[in-house]
């Protein structure tokens, strides 16, 4: 039989405050300790989160996962290859450490011959990578290359060693071959370096380099 005045005692009620304080500390703080800060149950704590709809920040779930998993005696470890680890079959036939019952059932979902993936980019897709610049796949089964480069070679040919393709406009995305130019990269460096401006500003730039470096530090 449930004791009803045990099961009333232990029961949370939340004040406004209380609540408002939840809201604030939910989303960054663990059940455990907010059962703490609250003093009642960590079921107490998502009931009441979950009537309020309240949800955990992404970044603190995936911080609190990387955490734990740095843990030595973390569950997941001992499931862990070690370095220099062998797996049994290497260098096996699939007939010396599997029976012919199991080797016809993964039949069903293995690759079949021209399996085309899910992800895969027919050629001429386009991307943009890290830097800003428009990639363009000109190969199978992943050869990329970077579009202002490849309709400069259409044009022109092969870019000789040592040249780069630039936008006049400045703009990367601008891959037109009329805002396209060559330069050797010894005159790209010399026009980007400070040598271009008045001896005083070449001295300014310097010693804010130099600031820079030193709050870095």
């Amino acid at each position: 039989m449930i004791d009803i005045k045990t099961k009333v005692t232990n029961r949370k009620y939340w004040t406004d405050e209380e609540k408002e304080k939840l809201i604030i500390l939910y989303p960054t703080t663990l059940g455990e300790d907010l059962a703490k800060i609250f003093n009642c149950p960590v079921h107490s704590i998502y009931n009441q989160a979950e009537r309020l709809k309240l949800k955990k920040d992404k970044a603190f779930i995936a911080e609190i996962a990387r955490q734990r998993t740095l843990d030595p005696n973390h569950g997941s470890r001992k499931y862990q290859f070690k370095k220099g680890h062998v797996p049994q079959n290497k260098g096996k036939q699939q007939i010396e450490f599997m029976s012919l019952d199991c080797i016809e059932r993964t039949k069903a979902t293995r690759f079949k011959k021209g399996h085309i993936p899910y992800n895969h980019h027919p050629i001429g897709s386009e991307r943009i990578d890290k830097d800003g610049y428009i990639m363009v796949k000109v190969g199978e089964p992943s050869k990329w290359k970077l579009k202002h480069r490849y309709i400069w070679e259409q044009m022109y040919g092969k870019i000789p060693k040592g040249c780069n393709i630039q936008f006049k406009d400045g703009n990367r995305l601008n891959v037109s071959i009329e805002n396209l130019y060559i330069i050797n990269r010894k005159v790209q460096i010399h026009q980007n370096s400070i040598v271009r401006y008045p001896s005083e500003l070449r001295t300014a730039i310097k010693r804010i380099n130099k600031i820079n470096k030193l709050i870095k530090q």
